[in-house]
């Protein structure tokens, strides 16, 4: 199984997103097989849902799962602005997306603080999609693989082993975000790869070598192919290239024909 899906940011509204996961569960089955590939996408929390709605509704067969981009660890509290793990449920949510890179850049947000999020979205049986990458500047000094170590051990301490099912890492140095990001060379993404697979195992053993993990930087549907074919490639983050039905299913297409070939 292929994961792909797109993070939609700070756009569209709640009929927008609706129409969009709509639009992607009826073309979904011109690109991939059933069974074939699972898409994601994460929303803004005031379209969660009408976009869980459509997703368990009318896709049929179609394997879409339906997102929150952050989440407040508490379950309630005097915490203006925040959404619980209880509210997202509530919405429609099957999985939260934690510590993505602007949310660290932006926001300030801590792997301490993200090991918070992480227990209290396993506690709520949410599967989490866990973001790590290096910053630039650690790039320069070749220092990546350390960071993002760091950024695991941290953030998944003290998780079980057994809650490991629900978890995905997706990859996306900070320098490769953003409409300035530059897609990373795939050489340089197999070794982040090879090193997240070998932090994995050191901390959950076998379970921890099944958790699969994504890259997401500025991909789009020439370089897609390039990643997907990626030994330790489970799927792959979609941003701006993704923010439109044809282009994202573009992505699709050529990973899982990029990953036919190799298979042959």
């Amino acid at each position: 199984m292929f994961l792909l899906g797109t993070n939609l940011k700070m756009h569209q509204t709640p009929g927008e997103t609706g129409a969009f996961v709509r639009a992607l569960c009826e073309r979904l089955p011109q690109v991939a097989e059933a069974g074939q590939v699972a898409l994601w996408v994460t929303v803004p929390y005031t379209s969660l849902a009408p976009a869980a709605s459509v997703a368990h509704t009318a896709c049929q067969g179609a394997h879409i799962t339906i997102g929150a981009q952050n989440m407040h660890w508490a379950d309630a509290g005097a915490y203006t602005g925040e959404i619980s793990p209880l509210m997202l449920a509530a919405c429609g949510a099957e999985f939260v997306m934690l510590g993505h890179a602007e949310r660290r850049s932006l926001f300030g947000e801590t792997d301490a603080l993200l090991n918070r999020k992480v227990l209290a979205a396993a506690r709520h049986k949410l599967d989490i999609l866990l973001c790590v990458g290096e910053p630039a500047q650690v790039k320069s000094a070749n220092a990546g693989d350390v960071y993002v170590e760091t950024q695991l051990r941290l953030a998944l301490a003290t998780l079980p082993p057994a809650e490991t099912g629900r978890l995905r890492v997706l990859y996306e140095p900070l320098w490769s975000v953003g409409a300035d990001g530059q897609a990373a060379d795939p050489v340089s993404v197999g070794q982040a790869f090879d090193n997240i697979k070998t932090v994995l195992a050191a901390l959950f053993g076998e379970a921890g070598g099944r958790v699969p993990i994504l890259y997401g930087g500025s991909v789009d549907a020439v370089n897609c192919a390039h990643y997907a074919r990626l030994p330790n490639c489970d799927g792959l983050g979609v941003g701006r290239a993704g923010w439109h039905i044809d282009s994202l299913l573009a992505v699709l297409g050529a990973s899982l024909a990029a990953r036919s070939a190799l298979a042959r």
